[in-house]
């Protein structure tokens, strides 16, 4: 007889108890509204990237992992070039949704 699946690592106990307890057809639509979430974590249309003051979006690019952006960006130092316009970069992060903000997770400087 198979044994039940051990719930994640770090799942909250509340539903690591809460869960097993819940029938067949509301499984379905918790693990449906779960892929609902993932995907709207993963899916930052591009409306939604704004430059920040010192910014310039360069491009906005779709993938599975998340929303690919890369921007160039302006140190702060008062007397450097980005301060008259020409800006640091590009770089490229990915995207994601974090609650109802965005997460920018920094991957690295792009060759031109």
């Amino acid at each position: 007889m198979p044994t039940r699946p051990p719930a994640p690592e770090g799942l909250p106990q509340y539903l690591a108890e809460g869960v097993p307890k819940q029938d067949d057809t509301d499984l379905r639509a918790l693990q449906d509204w779960i892929d609902d979430l993932l995907e709207y974590r993963q899916d930052v249309a591009a409306e939604d990237i704004d430059a920040g003051e010192g910014e310039s979006i360069e491009a906005v690019e779709e993938s599975s992992g998340g929303t690919v952006v890369i921007k160039k960006v302006s140190c702060g130092k008062d007397n450097c070039k980005c301060q008259s316009g020409e800006l640091h970069g590009p770089y490229k992060y990915v995207v994601r949704r974090q609650g109802d903000s965005l997460d920018w997770e920094y991957k690295g400087p792009v060759s031109e």
